[in-house]
């Protein structure tokens, strides 16, 4: 029996997902991918808020299950219905073999995005030790008042490095695909402005969005990771970005070397900052 398109994608709490696809329950997790054969299933119960696969095992085994919580309750009602509907008919199904042969897990790949999110909080959290650090160290130095001089600049400086440092990258990640990546043309999808479509080597249909006003535009891609692609700009705006942001970053960094400077003058006594201008 054949799978009804119109099933939905069950999402639940911690990001997961549960969909249906290519004969195969595909259950996606924060870090990790498990792709469920029907042919593994035994059936799938939804219970309120909670959606478990139960997976064949042999007479008198404990079945394996995987559960997805915090899901909708219409969804996972729905879904449970028309996957124990088609498990019937699935080729090659026993209900009493071992059904985790059958599973497959791996690890998702870290995304761009994630990843960059994470490089931005280790440096906030970074920026905040230091500079909690640095005030700790000019009051003990005797100089309390330059806590509340630090504080500001520290913060300032930190918003700068992020902000010239996502811009570097940015110019950075532009520059590779333009140089080393596939450049070809995006179509515009009929009817739907905005939207453009890109083959890539292996045949596949993507998508990127920009408001060129064109029937056409350019884009580099990554041979290796055909999702990653940019519409490359004209070279005045790539060099302006890569300008403000190396000024961003040298002037964040500059503004923490000179708050280092003054904790280490205060502590050899050659600047006193309580003293009156």
């Amino acid at each position: 029996m054949p799978i009804n398109p119109s099933i939905p994608v069950v999402q639940g709490s911690g990001k997961s997902t549960l969909q249906y696809e290519s004969e195969a329950l595909l259950l996606t997790r924060r870090h990790d991918e498990v792709r469920i054969p029907l042919a593994a299933i035994a059936q799938l119960r939804a219970e309120g808020r909670s959606l478990t696969v139960e997976l064949t095992a042999p007479a008198g085994a404990t079945s394996y299950t995987h559960r997805i919580d915090g899901v909708s309750e219409a969804s996972a009602t729905m879904f449970a219905a028309t996957v124990n509907a088609a498990l019937p008919g699935t080729a090659g199904r026993d209900t009493t073999a071992d059904g985790t042969a059958l599973v497959e897990t791996r690890d998702r790949p870290v995304s761009r995005g994630r990843r960059k999110r994470r490089l931005v909080m280790w440096w906030l959290a970074a920026a905040v030790a230091v500079v909690v650090l640095l005030c700790v160290l000019i009051a003990v130095a005797g100089q309390p008042v330059g806590i509340v001089l630090f504080i500001p600049m520290g913060f300032v400086a930190a918003a700068g490095v992020v902000v010239g440092g996502s811009g570097l990258a940015s110019w950075h990640r532009e520059w590779r695909l333009m140089r080393h990546g596939i450049t070809t043309f995006a179509a515009e999808v009929p009817g739907r402005p905005g939207q453009y479509l890109y083959v890539d080597p292996a045949g596949a249909i993507r998508h990127v969005f920009t408001w060129a006003g064109r029937v056409g535009v350019k884009v580099s891609y990554d041979p290796q990771d055909p999702g990653n692609v940019v519409l490359p700009r004209a070279a005045l705006l790539r060099r302006g970005e890569f300008c403000f942001g190396l000024a961003s970053v040298v002037i964040g960094l500059s503004v923490y070397a000179a708050m280092i400077a003054m904790v280490v003058q205060t502590f050899t006594g050659s600047l006193d900052l309580s003293a009156p201008a």
